[in-house]
């Protein structure tokens, strides 16, 4: 009978402890969302010393936890007790990590609630590719060098003639993978041409200025007509929210001032939904929004005559002048879609390298 009660003891014990266990566990879940909750709650709301708080209470939260794994592994039934040292020697280090990263996030999530504009710039700051492609590393060595050659082996590039060489390169740029970056490049370009093909001049404010364009993608004149374009090639499943169309409606205001006269439009041109408090500031403001999926099976090829030289000169969409090149403003200025047709008509390739170089 004494050895039943005793089992019967164990048992229990062994339940209570489980039940404490899992009890400990679902209040821990439970703080956790709490935690998420108000952290999500008080980032909307508060300024450096709310996010430092937060991050701390964050911090504190986990080294809880580690504080948890510590006693466990000391009180189970076979103590663990290297592994505790192991935690108790770097909870500290962890939690104040943990503090400036998660301080870190909120000051980067905050920037781009107020500068819109840097979500597009993620992956172009680390992405080697794209500064090179876009000319912002090595500019003496681009300078030097055909920029087909980012496309082409140094054996075909001496051995094909320069409309093959040209049109190879231009069928490898448009085949390869392209990252958000340059998808809002192609973008700004293939909405300039369509500009262009109905009489307008366009400025590629977002391609030459890039942070300093002022919210401004794309300026569009055609007589007093003036229209600030704003592009925004996203997926499906990303919507525009309320403060693109404040920054596109406050930098039109500011350049409706500098430009004295003109009538200026604002026009929010994109490939995604706006979200329903977006369609509101749109027609409150007068915010014109164009719905335009992206296409490149377009003419890209620039044939541009110069102004002092009259010399006709094509350009690919990699070279240096591509985006600074406006077509239509003089007579016989076309795209086309390939390098033998740019030839035929009479236009060489653009170059700053040394031709014939490699």
């Amino acid at each position: 009978m004494e050895a039943l009660l005793i089992l019967a003891g164990i048992i229990g014990a062994a339940w209570a402890f489980g039940w404490a266990r899992r009890t400990r566990e679902a209040h821990e879940r439970k703080r956790t969302f709490q935690l998420l909750d108000v952290r999500d709650q008080i980032f909307k709301e508060s300024f450096a010393k709310g996010r430092q708080w937060l991050a701390d209470c964050i911090a504190d939260w986990r080294q809880a936890l580690d504080d948890s794994r510590e006693a466990h592994l000391r009180s189970k039934k076979h103590p663990a007790r290297k592994a505790a040292d192991v935690v108790r020697e770097v909870k500290a280090e962890k939690r104040l990590v943990t503090a400036r990263l998660k301080f870190v996030e909120y000051q980067l999530q905050s920037y781009e609630e107020y500068f819109p504009f840097l979500e597009e710039y993620r992956e172009v700051i680390l992405d080697e590719r794209a500064n090179l492609a876009a000319g912002q590393d090595n500019i003496d060595e681009l300078e030097s060098t055909d920029p087909a050659l980012l496309f082409l082996s140094e054996a075909e590039y001496r051995k094909l003639a320069p409309a093959d060489r040209n049109q190879l390169a231009l069928d490898r740029y448009l085949a390869r993978g392209k990252n958000n970056w340059e998808i809002g490049r192609l973008y700004e370009r293939y909405l300039g041409y369509n500009y262009e093909s109905t009489g307008w001049k366009v400025a590629y404010q977002g391609a030459v200025k890039d942070y300093e364009d002022f919210g401004r993608d794309l300026i569009c004149t055609r007589g007093s007509e003036v229209e600030i374009v704003q592009a925004k090639c996203w997926s499906r499943q990303k919507v525009i929210r309320e403060k693109h169309i404040f920054q596109l409606f406050g930098t039109t205001i500011h350049y409706r001032k500098i430009s004295r006269g003109a009538s200026v439009q604002p026009v929010f041109i994109t490939t995604t939904d706006l979200s329903p408090e977006a369609k509101d500031v749109a027609e409150v403001l007068h915010v014109r929004v164009q719905n335009i999926p992206l296409r490149t099976d377009y003419p890209m090829i620039k044939c541009n005559i110069s102004q002092q030289s009259r010399e006709k000169i094509y350009h690919l969409p990699f070279d240096q002048q591509y985006d600074r090149v406006s077509i239509g403003n003089r007579p016989g200025e076309v795209y086309v879609k390939t390098a033998h047709e740019a030839e035929s008509l009479g236009f060489r390739r653009a170059w700053k390298w040394r031709p014939g170089g490699v």
